[in-house]
């Protein structure tokens, strides 16, 4: 999972769809990016709204003025701007010496698979998604009060300003010693994905890997009742059946 942070501008443009390419200098911090990695934009100046998108194609530049006479500039930014303003702008922050110097890059995101990062209190419990769930989970309001408490950390994709799946992790110390003697867990608290169309259940496990390895986990799990689907989703991304607690079984993966 890679961190960039945008101006409000091209950050709405890549939220709203306008905005396919995010082009930087070929630095070493950007030779670290590969296909099939993960970027979460950050909006500046607070840096507290957050969205990912998984990388799917890089390409590679002398500089910024022979990226943009490949690239559509509604591909780059928005039909508003013209690929002078862009380049004019991409120059105020990377000199002629530096693209020299390093070159630059063209990082194509996966159209369509967005997700957002925020914190639970910062989303709207009224929509349906959360009716949703109280209807089908008896203990909900014990859970969203428990989540609201501690303002937790959320993953969560929309569709026509429907929320459309939810994930919540921790990263916490061995709480399930008879299972796992050694090493520090993650934990998938709440995974529920409602849009089964658009990848996003992969792009999560693919998240949940790439979060467990940046924070030296050594094991995920999760539980999970009965929810045969998810059963099968969950054995064909490796994780293991172990043991029940209570009325739930634990599943896990070791990261090596």
């Amino acid at each position: 999972m890679h961190i960039m942070k945008l101006q409000e501008e091209y950050f709405n443009f890549i939220k709203n769809g306008t905005k396919q390419y995010e082009i930087r200098l070929n630095d070493e911090k950007r030779r670290k990016i590969k296909v099939g990695d993960y970027i979460e934009f950050q909006k500046e100046p607070t840096l507290e709204e957050k969205i990912v998108f998984e990388v799917e194609k890089l390409l590679y530049y002398s500089n910024f003025s022979d990226l943009l006479n490949d690239i559509q500039i509604s591909e780059l930014a928005d039909s508003s701007i013209s690929k002078e303003e862009l380049n004019r702008d991409l120059e105020k922050f990377y000199s002629m010496e530096k693209q020299k110097k390093y070159g630059v890059v063209g990082i194509k995101l996966k159209k369509n698979i967005m997700v957002n990062h925020s914190r639970i209190n910062d989303v709207s419990i009224s929509n349906e998604f959360f009716a949703s769930l109280r209807y089908n989970y008896c203990n909900f309001d014990n859970w969203l009060t428990k989540m609201k408490k501690n303002n937790v950390d959320i993953f969560y994709s929309e569709s026509k300003n429907r929320i459309t799946s939810l994930l919540i992790l921790k990263i916490k110390e061995n709480d399930l010693q008879q299972f796992f003697k050694n090493g520090n867990i993650l934990k998938i608290r709440t995974l529920i994905v409602k849009d089964n169309n658009k990848g996003i259940g992969t792009m999560y496990f693919k998240m949940i890997d790439d979060i467990a390895r940046d924070n030296s986990i050594n094991y995920i799990y999760l539980t999970i009742k009965n929810d045969n689907d998810l059963i099968r989703f969950v054995s064909k991304k490796g994780y293991k059946k172990y043991n029940k607690i209570n009325d739930e079984f634990v599943y896990y993966k070791e990261i090596k």
